[in-house]
């Protein structure tokens, strides 16, 4: 920096000191005399970013600023003060920052400014911010769009349902655009985006689909979705049958996306339609697995006793990921019922197929079937024998063998578990931190299934179990005794931040990616049933 620069910023720099040395640091005037003295909307934006960073900022601040937003003319100012208004959150900004917005400008400064905007109005959460955000929606900017809608769903602006309808199935707005409206919808809560959810679920433009915000939108919305889900399945929504054929779906995605998200609630209307996808078949093979499995499952997180019947005759299934999917529901749904259909089940078949049925009477079980798994343990190294006769093993007959036993005693540690808990509350409470996950699993599930309030505390200490098949079973749990007792989520109302929270840190884990969708539904159904309450 030559002589004359730095002879310029120092007189700059002792000029805004001096504007500002009468009054006090912490005071509006103090920096209202500082931004006076600022000539360039540089300086300005120097001053108004030292402001955000010095923590002094609070709602004294607010009408200075409400006024600067007015006066100033430069985008760039304009837009840190309303980042500086939206962390104030005060409810007098909001038409300051209405009027702020230029649409009809999309340079990218004023965009900035536009997007800035946008933020701090939803970040402040005052309805009459709607009008102004909707306005928004023209721009011809995407990322201002984007921050539109999102500000829009932290209102809960239901005047802007019609147009978020339009954009989440629009082709000629990017894939972005169409996402954020999607979520959206679901944060505002309204039923007349249910259909249009519903087709969202099976939107895909090139490689991007919308599914998991569609399928989580439309569990927000609650009980009007869960009703037109279960009419999905029956095959009374003639608008969405004619939207999926104009659009290549086939009728086994329909099927598995429509019962997977209705495995989010506790829909008993569901159930006969459930029940009847369990023998859906069509000529390609694997879309009539994927179609039974995704009924399975909502079967079992629904603990269906017309369900858990039907199940049971499908467990001599060969392909393993079905089987496994059959009894895992029926582990879900709990009882002793199905435990002689497991055990024929746990005989025959590949190993791969029955392991499944071997783990599932270790979930179900208890001393009365010790026997029971003690012979499959003896008859293994025979079973083992003539697997790999028939199928073909890559290692020796006997090291086979010997992996398949250690399974089995993985199993019967859950068996030992029931042996000793029966039906006792503080029991299974002290198995959640067994050094087996098998045995914190069903533990997490004998709790869940229990529906006593008692259990929310213990649970919730579990939530983040390094095992993500452990906390997927605490999940459930949770999630059964806050959809039956109001007491259970008013239990968890205090620690709702400790579980977004956990939410955050879990983004972008693949391994908890199943179970951070499983927790924001909890979050959901705790704050639906408080409120309810």
């Amino acid at each position: 920096m030559g002589r004359t620069a730095t002879a310029v910023a120092l007189a700059l720099s002792l000029g805004l000191l001096a504007a500002g040395c009468s009054k006090d640091p912490s005071s509006p005037e103090y920096w209202e005399a500082q931004l006076d003295a600022a000539q360039r909307p540089s300086e300005k934006v120097r001053v108004l970013e030292t402001l955000r960073s010095s923590k002094r900022l609070d709602k004294r601040f607010a009408p200075m600023l409400n006024a600067r937003l007015t006066s100033e003319k430069s985008p760039e100012t304009r837009a840190v003060i309303a980042r500086a208004l939206g962390e104030l959150k005060d409810p007098s900004s909001v038409e300051p920052l209405a009027a702020a917005l230029d649409v009809n400008t999309a340079d990218g400064a004023t965009s900035r400014m536009n997007a800035a905007i946008a933020q701090a109005l939803g970040d402040i959460k005052d309805p009459r911010g709607a009008t102004a955000l909707i306005a928004l929606l023209r721009s011809r900017d995407d990322y201002v769009r984007q921050d539109a809608i999102a500000a829009l769903g932290e209102l809960r602006a239901q005047a802007a349902v019609p147009t978020l309808v339009e954009l989440a199935l629009d082709d000629k707005s990017p894939p972005a655009v169409n996402r954020r409206a999607i979520v959206a919808l679901g944060e505002i809560g309204d039923p007349r985006a249910v259909s249009t959810l519903l087709k969202a679920m099976f939107k895909q433009r090139g490689n991007t689909v919308f599914a998991q915000e569609a399928s989580y939108s439309l569990f927000q919305i609650g009980k009007p979705a869960a009703g037109a889900l279960t009419a999905v399945l029956e095959g009374k929504d003639r608008d969405l049958t004619s939207w999926a054929r104009a659009n290549d779906v086939v009728e086994a995605v329909v099927l598995v996306r429509a019962a997977e998200s209705l495995g989010d609630f506790r829909s008993t209307s569901a159930e006969p339609a459930l029940v009847k996808q369990l023998s859906y078949k069509t000529t390609a093979p694997e879309q009539t697995l994927y179609a039974r499995m995704a009924a399975a499952s909502t079967l079992g997180k629904m603990r269906s006793a017309e369900g858990r019947r039907a199940l049971e005759t499908l467990l001599d299934e060969p392909e393993p990921l079905a089987r496994a999917e059959y009894a895992r529901a029926l582990v879900l749904i709990g009882g002793r019922e199905s435990i002689p259909a497991l055990q024929r089940s746990a005989s025959h078949g590949p190993w791969e197929a029955r392991q499944y049925a071997i783990g599932a009477l270790g979930m179900l079980g208890d001393e009365r079937d010790q026997p029971t798994m003690d012979r499959i343990a003896a008859d293994e190294p025979k079973a083992t024998a003539a697997d790999c006769k028939k199928y073909g093993c890559n290692l020796p007959v006997d090291e086979v063998a010997a992996n398949r036993l250690k399974t089995v005693k993985v199993f019967q540690a859950p068996l030992k578990a029931a042996a000793q808990c029966k039906a006792a509350l503080d029991c299974w409470s002290s198995k959640l931190g067994d050094a087996e996950g098998p045995v914190r699993q069903r533990a997490a599930l004998e709790l869940g299934r229990m529906g006593k309030s008692e259990a929310v505390k213990p649970l919730s200490e579990h939530l983040a179990d390094k095992e993500p098949e452990t906390r997927a079973a605490v999940l459930q749990a949770l999630m059964w005794l806050v959809q039956g007792d109001a007491a259970a989520a008013r239990q968890l109302v205090p620690i709702l931040p400790k579980l977004e929270q956990q939410v955050s840190t879990d983004r972008g884990r693949q391994d908890y990616a199943a179970t951070s969708e499983q927790l924001r539904r909890l979050i959901t159904a705790v704050r639906r049933r408080a409120e309810q309450a």
